[in-house]
């Protein structure tokens, strides 16, 4: 799709507000408890293990730092670029300031919006609840064990996902899948359900898209 066309962005919108609350409904009442159990057996305890390194993919600070790093490099490492060899047009500088600024933008706009709704609906994380029951819900609480809904670790996967599908846009499947691998390991350590994971992804995805349309990144052509 054409991501500077409305009219797509609110047709692909709407398609996936539906799937998702589909899913939703879907896993709420007939697959969150089904997987939370799967992954407790002894015999997928590897599995754990491996997830809780692979996990870590998916904090923030990773991507803060690298889009830093990306503001440094146009602000302080090109100027000096003629003694450095470095073979960086302007345009192509002022493309890293403008999509590093981008970055920063969308993994705190979106991420503090995630939190604010973690804070409202309050529901228990897997590892916490008795037999992993899926509907428990404490609203208003500054209790981490009750910030399970949406996926923090899963909106910043598919926001950076969604930032590189707009910068190279013939690899998204690419970056939205291994998004989707990075999220699941959430499910696999009971951090959280399958529901959570899949309105953590639609809100990063989403509103990504919305904050590129609404205030994209000036770049040179």
């Amino acid at each position: 799709m054409n991501f500077t066309d409305r009219k797509g962005l609110i047709r692909h919108s709407l398609i996936l507000l539906c799937i998702t609350v589909a899913g939703l409904i879907a896993s709420l009442f007939y697959i969150d408890l089904a997987l939370a159990h799967l992954f407790s057996r002894p015999e997928l305890e590897k599995v754990y293990y491996y997830s809780r390194e692979i996990t870590n993919v998916g904090y923030s600070i990773h991507y803060f730092l690298l889009a830093l790093i990306g503001i440094v490099f146009s602000w302080l490492v090109y100027p000096r670029s003629q003694y450095l060899k470095l073979k960086i047009t302007a345009a192509q500088n002022m493309n890293i300031y403008q999509w590093s600024v981008f970055s920063v933008r969308a993994l705190l706009f979106i991420g503090i919006s995630l939190n604010i709704l973690k804070f409202i609906i309050g529901r228990q994380r897997p590892h916490s609840a008795a037999e992993f029951f899926n509907l428990n819900f404490e609203m208003f609480t500054f209790n981490s064990h009750w910030h399970s809904f949406p996926s923090g670790h899963s909106q910043v996967m598919f926001t950076v996902a969604t930032i590189a599908l707009l910068i190279w846009p013939k690899q998204k499947y690419i970056f939205l899948s291994l998004a989707g691998i990075f999220a699941l390991t959430r499910i696999t350590i009971h951090q959280h359900f399958l529901s959570d994971i899949l309105a953590g992804g639609m809100i990063g995805h989403l509103l990504t898209l919305w904050l590129y349309q609404l205030w994209p990144p000036k770049l040179a052509n």
